[in-house]
C-alpha cells in the first residue's frame, strides 16, 4: 500500500516536471519568435522580461544574444513610440 502511494507520487512528480518543461519551452519559443509578445512582456512584467533576456544570454555561451536582442528591441520600440501619432504635444 505504501509502495503504491510512493509510486503514484513519483509518477505525479515526473508528469509535473515534464509538463513544466514543455510549457517553459513553448513560452520561450513563442517569445523568441514574436517581438509583439516580447514587448507585451517587457511592458507588463519587466522581471520576467529580464529573465527571458538572461536565459538568451545563458544559452548563447557568451555571445550575449539576449543583451543584443534587448537593446535592439528597446531601440525599435522607442523609435515606434516617437513616431506614434498619439503623442501629446504642447
Amino acid at each position: 500500500m505504501l509502495a503504491g502511494v510512493v509510486r503514484r507520487g513519483i509518477l505525479s512528480f515526473v508528469a509535473f516536471e515534464i509538463t513544466a518543461a514543455a510549457v517553459g519551452f513553448a513560452t520561450f519559443r513563442t517569445l523568441r519568435r514574436s517581438e509583439e509578445k516580447r514587448k507585451y512582456l517587457y511592458l507588463n512584467w519587466p522581471s520576467l522580461s529580464s529573465t527571458y533576456y538572461w536565459v538568451e544570454d545563458s544559452i548563447s555561451f557568451g555571445q550575449l544574444t539576449g543583451t543584443r536582442l534587448r537593446l535592439s528591441d528597446q531601440r525599435r520600440w522607442a523609435q515606434i513610440d516617437l513616431n506614434s501619432e498619439n503623442i501629446e504635444t504642447d
